[in-house]
């Protein structure tokens, strides 16, 4: 077994849909779906490849996490500055829902 950080593993089976959950959050804001993408920084075919995945779902049903979600597309929408550590709190919280240890003591 190789090891891994738990950045890279969230990389693999977190991150795609913590982003695609972002767009379709900025999307419900108002925002065009190439507009939301490209402010996420995903390809709107990456986007459409995760949008109807349980996970996104998951994420979104989660109230914490959907507030999280909500409160970090509306920063990136207005333009206010969104500290990193702000999408790890996400991405540690978002571990507990997949079954994956956190990596933030919260």
């Amino acid at each position: 077994m190789k090891w891994k950080t738990n950045c890279e593993e969230a990389y693999e089976k977190i991150v795609p849909y913590l982003r695609t959950a972002i767009v379709k959050k900025l999307a419900e804001e108002g925002l065009s779906i190439r507009s939301a993408t490209s402010l996420v920084g995903v390809s709107i075919t990456s986007y459409e490849k995760h949008l109807n995945d349980e996970r996104v779902e998951k994420i979104l049903k989660d109230e914490e996490l959907n507030d999280m979600v909500t409160s970090l597309s509306s920063r990136l929408r207005t333009g206010d500055r969104v500290e990193s550590v702000t999408f790890c709190l996400l991405c540690s919280k978002s571990r507990k829902i997949f079954g994956l240890e956190p990596c933030l003591d919260l």
